[in-house]
């Protein structure tokens, strides 16, 4: 259990022991009486715990052992409370679903006695063990706070400007920078406030100090202030602080903020002024406008510099972007670390065994100077020896209680409030130099009931998220990967912050090897990090951690035995990953594990069948079973998992349908793909969609052609969340059974196009696929999802007639992909759509349009548009990427003036020529002109199998100012190139592919048309760079 959490975990357990006397369990009164003993004595701890984890950081050995004893009574009475819970939702689901008579027998009093019988045990043991705990707290003279209030923080040393600058190693360029922000002379406001962020340890004090003593910024400033603010943000206290910079003596005492305010802007007020801000933690953007207030009197030109760990704190107070610190390069480390372990001129220090182990120690240290600090610190005058006992053992020279970096990153630990710091702990189970996925996380912070609502109607999902941004914000995490939107969609932890996660984590949590028995009695949480073999002995390594709530295992063979074991051994575990293990079965005995919230079964190709006792696990919250390709079905009675949340069932693709009942599943959030089978007994229709309307994110739905059209049904109307939706005709998994099944008569269509008008989404939703539709109409439900920004429709063969599309003003990536006998996008012609249109512009937020394998299609609109002057002529406004595929008798469309890419294969050049008839077209970005000649941003052009391409004409080279690459292939009527290649000034690359005439003229040096291409760096003619 993480540090500084036991207060908040009982004050939890005593909401629960409250609340359990009121369920409906039938309990005698013996029991009831038991269970308010119980809770009085644990308010009574409670009572006491603050004091007693303050008493136990200064390392009490005596606190140390009460408190682990008190820890493992409090899991105790955790799985008492969830075995409570547990049987409360059993019998509302047997009332709710069962037969009478199956019903009748459970609720008998003889089950009902020796049920009361069981758990009255379990509370009187527990209560007895906590009374002795109780007791025992006497001795230790704890001061009674009963009230919650945050472990005192034990601040950090003041820090002051000084520094010798020639003793820094690697912020040279980190300074520059900052100094040219600070002497630009064009600034919009006086005051500007620029952030150094970065964790603990990684020099930001240090590059502030740099920055204040330069000589530049020395002559800039007229005053030049430093203060450390460090963790206690009271303005008053600040302010004395600042008016003590100012004129070198403190401020009377017992002054009153309204003087202390006169004092501090009349010192400031109308000077140029640089304030430093050192170490600043405070998150409450009040407090820090406050203090700012009175700070903007300063003249044009002033600047705050403020240094802080958090995120959060650079986006309250910065008004340029914060500089973000990184860490030092290796070689620069190795500077740095040689600095601290060497006498100034020691040969040693050149010497190449040393560098060599140095190197290994550098890669460890992750360029944080403090860390290097401290290594080189305990390398000093060591021999090669004592270097390699370092280098073996970094950690626990990293984490030394004085000189490591340890207790300077604790101090963001100590800053968290108690339930991250549970949340931060359980991050030790997740493997150094690994990306981790931010869903997975916070589904396994919730298996472990670690994210608590303030209020009923927040989702535990957004709980979590808030959790991890909090997280993030702080620097305990990086980010590794964002969505289109600017989500975190993966991160990372600095190997120190994973050091950190480690020490503070606890002997509950273990990092284990197969090949030692490092896992004891108090373990809860265990990760193996070593990958599966089937020899292993993985219960040899974890039999004396009877309690375990977590297991992951690595990558690998596991041997079915084993798997049997595991299960059968942990019957208190939350979360089991098994994913990539290779089991054949899952045992039966998996219904067992009652407190089950998260399951893992990724990637176990053979795993043909989960058994039915799987659908017992009445708190499981997330099955994911993703990449089973032989898993035939799932159990018949999985509406009884009534606490799911997430069911991943993508690459299952020997599934072939969804059990019936699935729609009572209310609570599930995630359900990634519904497989619509073929009408039978415990096959699951389309209508059980309409009860999940709690599902969020991605769904597909696939082999629609087995659904039964249900008129005036409306299954995803209601799904207000759901953002990606695909409707698939066919199973993408299974393409074989679907290959029997090609030909479709009328009817079929028609009762296709049915189902397809019930699936109309609601209009939040963000992007659309629709695959191998056979219908001839898609749905004008489609023209009113406003929100939408993606929609590919693929493998529509039968269809004729779209709904207009122009009215998707939020639509940028559009795709029309085998749409056989598709002739015209718009079924309006143009003037009557142009005229219609709620927008002033066509397609306002097109970005992406792909048009590939349509034969037939021939026009943008249908009716007579050749007619139609160029001036005329509608252009896409945004469209900056266009690919136009086996599209042969396309000939007309509206202008793409302003593309970057532009992919033309066997299609007509008649578009582009009308595009180029364009003189000039209004930008529609704000940072560029405002106007700009068509093509003149294309950097990435191919031409392919265009038949009537013979030449390039110069009126269009001469607008390929920024061309980068230029691809043509089999263009068998283009024979030469121009002069006016010379405009392409920009142009890096030219390949050309199956054009034998004009490969011959464009050889090195003797081609005839060499000269005109000879300026372009990296030319490729039919493979062969030349």
């Amino acid at each position: 259990m993480a540090e500084g959490f036991l207060f908040n975990f009982a004050e939890r357990l005593l909401v629960g022991l409250a609340s359990l006397a009121h369920q409906e369990l039938g309990l005698p009164w013996r029991i009831k009486e038991e269970i308010t003993k119980l809770k009085d004595t644990f308010s009574l701890i409670k009572g006491v715990l603050r004091d007693a984890e303050e008493k136990q950081r200064n390392h009490n050995h005596e606190v140390t052992v009460w408190l682990g004893q008190l820890k493992d009574v409090l899991y105790d009475v955790d799985d008492l409370l969830d075995d409570f819970s547990t049987e409360a939702l059993r019998r509302q689901i047997l009332r709710r679903n069962e037969m009478v008579k199956k019903v009748r027998v459970f609720f008998s009093k003889s089950n009902q006695l020796a049920y009361s019988l069981k758990m009255g045990h379990r509370v009187s043991a527990i209560r007895k063990r906590l009374d002795k705990i109780a007791a025992d707290r006497t001795k230790f003279h704890f001061t009674d706070s009963p009230v919650e209030s945050l472990l005192e923080v034990k601040e950090r040393d003041q820090t002051y400007s000084f520094v010798r600058e020639e003793e820094i190693i690697g912020r040279d360029d980190d300074k520059k920078k900052i100094v040219k922000l600070l002497l630009q002379s064009e600034l919009e406001e006086n005051v500007s406030i620029v952030p150094i962020i970065g964790i603990g340890g990684l020099g930001k004090t240090t590059l502030a100090k740099m920055v204040f003593n330069d000589k530049n910024v020395g002559e800039h400033f007229q005053l030049k202030l430093w203060v450390c603010v460090s963790e206690k943000f009271e303005l008053k206290l600040i302010v004395e602080k600042i008016i003590e910079a100012a004129t070198g003596s403190k401020p009377e005492r017992d002054l009153q903020m309204e003087t202390l305010q006169n004092i501090l802007r009349d010192k400031i007020n109308g000077k140029k002024y640089l304030l430093v801000l050192d170490d600043v933690w405070n998150e409450v953007r009040e407090k820090w406008l406050n203090l700012r207030n009175l700070l903007l009197g300063g003249a044009r030109g002033s600047w705050i510099v403020i240094t802080t760990r958090s995120g959060l704190v650079a986006e309250i107070t910065s008004t340029v972007l914060p500089h973000e610190l990184e860490g030092l390069s290796k070689s620069q480390s190795w500077s740095l670390l040689k600095q601290m372990a060497f006498k100034e001129q020691s040969h040693e220090s050149n010497a190449s065994h040393f560098e060599a182990i140095g190197m290994e120690i550098v890669e460890k240290c992750k360029g944080v100077p403090l860390a290097l600090r401290a290594i080189g610190s305990v390398l000093f005058t060591r021999t090669e020896a004592e270097w390699v006992k370092v280098k073996n053992n970094i950690v626990k020279y990293i984490t030394q209680q004085e000189s490591g970096i340890m207790p300077v990153l604790k101090l963001s630990y100590d800053h968290l409030p108690p339930h991250l710091r549970q949340c931060f702990a359980y991050c030790s189970l997740i493997l150094k130099d690994t990306e981790f996925w931010v869903e997975d996380l916070i589904m396994y912070w919730m298996a472990q009931g670690f994210i608590q609502p303030l209020s009923g109607d927040q989702d535990l999902e957004d709980v979590g998220h808030e959790y991890f941004m909090d997280l993030l914000w702080k620097s305990f995490f990086q980010v590794a990967e964002e969505d289109d939107s600017g989500n975190v969609k993966r991160f990372t932890m600095h190997d120190l912050m994973h050091d950190l996660a480690c020490s503070v984590a606890g002997t509950e949590y273990c990092i284990a090897s197969l090949e030692a028995e490092n896992a004891d009695e108090r373990t809860r949480h265990v990760l193996f990090e070593d990958e599966l073999d089937a020899s292993w002995k993985i219960l040899s390594t974890l039999h004396k951690a009877k309690k375990l709530r977590t297991i992951f295992l690595p990558d690998g063979s596991l041997n079915q035995s084993i798997c049997n074991a595991l299960i059968s051994n942990f019957r208190y575990l939350r979360s089991l990953n098994l994913s990539f293990s290779g089991i054949e079965r899952l045992p039966h005995s998996i219904g067992k594990l009652k407190h089950l919230r998260g399951l893992y079964l990724i990637g176990n190709e053979n795993l043909k069948k989960l058994p039915s006792s799987l659908c017992r696990l009445q708190n499981l919250q997330t099955l994911r079973l993703s990449g089973c390709s032989d898993l035939e079905k799932l159990p018949r009675k999985t509406r009884r998992l009534v606490s799911l949340r997430y069911l991943y069932i993508d690459g299952c693709g020997s599934l072939a349908y969804m059990p019936r009942g699935l729609g009572l599943l209310t609570c599930l959030r995630t359900l990634n793909e519904f497989i619509v089978g073929k009408r039978g007994k415990g096959v699951g229709e389309l209508r059980e969609l309409n009860g999940l309307n709690n599902l969020k994110g991605k769904i597909r739905i696939s082999s629609l052609k087995n659904a039964i059209p249900e008129p005036g049904s409306s299954y995803l109307k209601e799904k207000l969340n759901l953002k990606h939706l695909k409707l698939s005709w066919r199973n993408e998994e299974n393409d074989e059974d679907d290959e029997e099944e090609e030909e479709e008569d009328d009817a079929s269509n028609e009762k296709s196009e049915l189902v397809f008008e019930g699936l109309e989404p609601h209009p939040n939703l963000e992007m659309l696929v629709v695959y191998g539709y056979p219908g001839s109409k898609i749905c004008s439900w489609l023209s009113s999802i406003t929100n939408l920004t993606r929609l590919i429709l693929e493998d529509c063969v039968e269809c004729k007639h779209l709904p207009p599309l122009h009215q998707l003003a939020s639509l940028k990536f559009l795709r029309l992909s085998g749409l056989k006998v598709l002739e015209n996008v718009s079924e309006i012609e143009m003037q009557k759509e142009l005229s219609s249109s709620k927008s002033t512009k066509f397609f306002p937020s097109l970005e992406e349009l792909n048009l590939m394998n349509c034969p037939n299609l021939k026009g943008w609109w249908s009716g007579d548009v050749d007619e139609a002057s160029n001036a005329q002529l509608p252009y896409f406004p945004c469209l900056s990427d266009l690919t136009i595929r086996w599209c042969p008798n396309l000939t007309s469309m509206p202008l793409f003036p302003s593309v970057r890419e532009l992919h033309l294969n066997e299609t007509s050049w008649k578009q582009l020529q009308e595009t180029m008839k364009l003189k000039m077209t209004t930008s529609e970005e704000p940072s560029s002109s405002s106007l700009f000649p068509p093509f003149s941003k294309l950097t990435k052009m191919w031409f392919v199998d265009i038949e009537e391409l013979d030449s390039l004409p110069e009126e269009f080279l001469q607008n390929l100012t920024s061309l980068w690459s230029l691809y043509i292939a089999s263009c068998s009527n283009l024979t030469s190139m121009p002069k006016g290649m010379h405009f392409l000034t920009s142009l890096q690359e030219l390949s050309i592919w199956g054009c034998p005439q004009l490969s011959e003229r464009c050889q090195r040096d003797i081609g005839v048309d060499w000269p005109n291409i000879a300026h372009i760096e990296n030319i490729c003619i039919d493979g062969r760079v030349i």
